[in-house]
């Protein structure tokens, strides 16, 4: 994964024209810079006076980089808040800081141009002072011979060695990179751009968990590191996203190097540079399937297997970042798999015939089932199921179908007993459209033998392999004749006492199939047996016959089957040629 950040960040460095130095360096964002002007002489550093300028767009120039807000910054450039203060917190603080450090080059030099500031102190700061009275949002910097900081070797060269400080601690010279693979004077092994890599547990060491040996671990050129801070910054400006409540990185690979992808690798960056505009087609076409909010999936869908994708979930816990699952190399030919068959769902199981036009299916309906255990959870604590589910559909991984049954039921059940019809109904299109899209993309597999041709044949199709025993389709058509019943007695009676009889959607083998004779009897009672109905009752009882002795459906399965019977009775009574409203 390091290696598509640095990757990236190469990339996006090369296309800005900016060296690695430029790189690091940040836009104060003010409108005027202030110089205390410095000259080497036969005497040494002579202080010369002071003069200012507008802040041009070339900022890389002041060499700014904000440090602490109590300390020093990266450089001798500061924003001045109250004059006497920056002066000696961060342009003095800034001289002192580093001619504490052992490991500067040019010490010297930089103590004499410390002492000459200090000494001349009261006539700088009147000096600044005068000069800034009508100037607002001003910084100050120093220049050496007319050196702007970014051309003085001497300013550079500690600009970059104190950003890389807290890196080199952990450092070994003359030795291979890992992501450039050459050998490099010095390379570091305790890199500070990702907060979830430390040394402070085992599992990051290698090699007797010591730590002074960390490098070996995983050693990086200081030039490599710079690419992968790019890569970071370019991924958390274009590709941080939101995935209900899940933070996550959307990583580009390119699996072959960018002098032969030619123009995919421009395409691929002006997708994610122009992306706003694009999420909203997304949206607005439904072509999105993280969220409902629109995502880059699908126009990713459609570039060459020239580039992989990495999903990095993450979850922030104080300053630190734990990684909760990274999903690795997913082409965009997996990613068209799963828009067709998104596509096939929306179109069968979520159409809206009010509107003639397909509904929207994404992750989303998972998380409708794997969110919290229970309502009076705080936290979301089916967090990795549902990242499960995630991850098991964009790389084909199996699921088990009996696991996902146990939770889509849990909610099925809860709003069967709140007696909430539509979310009741809303939930079982849910849980099919979710099934049906796992069946489509070979997550889930079902097994079962030839079966026999019926007139109900069309509807069946509907889940695919799903009603793949007699049995299944028995208690199928067992929930349309149950649910015709109930519409029957909500009619004649402006009530539904027989839903007393589902057993909150617990039923077993042996309840479901005294059902059947407890429902035709109702249908008798109330003088509505009709012909249709005695016809669907036989094809019932006949496939409870051709059943299996012994049926190997979990109770969740059962239930499951009835309530996809109870949500599509109104296909069933088209077959029936039925002319009753059902409750869709």
């Amino acid at each position: 994964m390091i290696e598509s950040v640095a990757a990236l960040g190469r990339y996006v460095l090369e296309k800005s024209n900016k060296s690695v130095l430029e790189q690091m360096i940040e836009n104060p964002n003010y409108d005027y810079c202030m110089f205390i002007l410095l000259s080497e002489t036969e005497n040494g550093i002579e202080f010369t006076g002071v003069d200012y300028e507008e802040v041009s767009t070339d900022y890389s120039k002041y060499l700014f980089r904000s440090g602490s807000s109590r300390g020093a910054n990266f450089s001798p450039t500061a924003k001045i808040t109250t004059l006497s203060n920056t002066y000696d917190q961060k342009i003095l603080g800034w001289f002192r800081g580093v001619l504490k450090e052992k490991r500067i080059n040019n010490k010297e030099k930089l103590e004499q141009i410390y002492d000459r500031l200090v000494q001349d102190q009261a006539s700088i700061l009147a000096a600044v002072s005068e000069k800034i009275e009508s100037l607002d949002k001003c910084l100050i910097s120093v220049k050496l011979n007319h050196l702007y900081p970014v051309e003085n070797e001497l300013f550079t060269e500690t600009f970059l060695y104190l950003i890389n400080k807290k890196d080199l601690e952990l450092s070994a010279n003359n030795q291979i990179c890992s992501i450039c693979k050459e050998q490099k004077d010095t390379v570091i092994g305790k890199m500070s751009a990702f907060k979830f890599y430390t040394l402070d547990k085992p599992g990051f060491i290698t090699g007797g968990f010591q730590e002074e040996t960390a490098w070996r671990n995983y050693p990086v050129c200081l030039e490599c590191k710079s690419f992968v801070e790019a890569g970071k910054e370019y991924i958390e400006n274009h590709l941080k996203y939101q995935f209900y409540g899940l933070p996550y990185l959307l990583i580009p690979s390119f699996l072959i190097n960018k002098e032969n992808t030619g123009e995919d690798f421009e395409v691929i960056l002006e997708i994610f540079e122009n992306q706003q505009k694009m999420i909203q087609l997304s949206k607005e076409s439904g072509n999105s399937i993280m969220t409902d909010e629109g995502d880059l999936l699908y126009i990713l869908s459609e570039q060459k297997n020239t580039i992989s994708l990495k999903f990095l979930f993450m979850q922030k816990i104080q300053s630190a970042e734990r990684i909760l699952l990274v999903i690795d190399d997913v082409l965009p030919s997996r990613l068209q798999k799963l828009f067709k068959s998104k596509e096939e769902v929306e179109k069968v199981i979520l159409f809206k015939k009010e509107t003639n036009e397909p509904g929207h299916f994404h992750f989303g309906f998972f998380r409708t089932f794997f969110a919290k255990s229970d309502e009076g959870k705080k936290n979301f604590d089916l967090n990795k199921y549902f990242l499960t589910i995630v991850e098991s559909s964009f790389k084909a991984k199996q699921l088990d179908h009996n696991f996902l049954l146990k939770y889509m039921m849990k909610e099925i059940r809860k709003e069967f007993l709140k007696e909430n019809e539509q979310n009741f109904y809303w939930k079982i299109k849910q849980a099919m459209a979710c099934l049906s899209f796992l069946e489509k993309i070979n997550v889930l597999q079902f097994e079962g033998g030839q079966m026999i041709m019926s007139k109900f044949s069309n509807i069946f199709d509907v889940f695919g392999k799903q009603l793949n025993t007699n049995e299944k389709r028995a208690i199928f058509l067992l929930g349309s004749l149950t649910q015709i019943l109930l519409e029957v007695q909500q009619k004649v009676r402006n009530s539904k006492p027989f839903l007393k009889q589902l057993m909150g959607l617990k039923m077993d083998e042996q309840s479901i199939k005294g059902l059947l004779p407890k429902v035709i009897n109702k249908f008798i009672e109330y003088d509505a047996y009709t012909k249709s109905r005695q016809e669907l009752a036989e094809e019932i009882s006949s496939l409870f016959l051709q059943s299996n002795e012994k049926w190997k459906l979990s109770i969740d399965e059962i239930n499951y089957y009835f309530v996809c019977g109870m949500s599509l009775a109104s296909k069933v009574k088209e077959v029936l040629y039925e002319k009753e409203e059902v409750i869709q």
